[in-house]
């Protein structure tokens, strides 16, 4: 049986879908092994991320374009992919950061004020607790759920314009001169 053609918008939705449970699934094993402030090891999200967007477009050009899938389309389909999958997991993080694990912006500040410390060790004590006061009107599950959807809109933008060139397969029939 075939399967109906599908827009980039919904092949982008349905593995958006995925891709985000899979981030999520990754960031839920972190937080069990007490990995989740570990920076070393976040980057592997955009991994899953790459992945995931490589799948769904690939699939889409073999079932869905008929095995051909211009550039352009092929960004769109990437960036719709990242777009699904940056929804699902700012509503995720919203969530864990005020439910699952409310002590995790007062993580994320010690880890602020240690790394300040770090980095800068001449800051006196008020310098230090000014700047962690800045940071903490910019760090609550609303503002950290919407920065994700950010971030993963503009990944998904560099990685699609970046990934396309390798995706596209262009229709040789569509150049021919008669």
């Amino acid at each position: 049986m075939e399967e109906k053609p599908r827009s980039a918008l919904s092949n982008g939705f349905y593995y958006g879908m995925i891709v985000g449970a899979a981030i999520i699934v990754f960031s839920l094993l972190l937080f069990l092994m007490d990995l989740h402030m570990n920076k070393s090891v976040s980057w592997i999200s955009y991994l899953i991320l790459c992945a995931g967007l490589i799948w769904g477009t690939l699939d889409f050009r073999k079932k869905h374009s008929n095995g051909f899938l211009t550039y352009g389309k092929a960004f769109t389909s990437c960036f719709w992919i990242g777009l699904f999958a940056g929804l699902i997991v700012s509503i995720f993080t919203f969530v864990f950061a005020k439910y699952i694990h409310p002590g995790f912006i007062n993580e994320i500040l010690d880890q602020t004020r240690a790394s300040l410390l770090e980095k800068k060790p001449e800051m006196t004590d008020e310098q230090v607790q000014q700047a962690v006061d800045i940071t903490s009107k910019f760090i609550s599950p609303p503002f950290m759920a919407l920065g994700s959807v950010f971030m993963y809109a503009g990944a998904s933008a560099i990685f699609g314009l970046i990934l396309a060139i390798f995706l596209k397969k262009e229709d040789p029939s569509l150049n021919s001169t008669m």
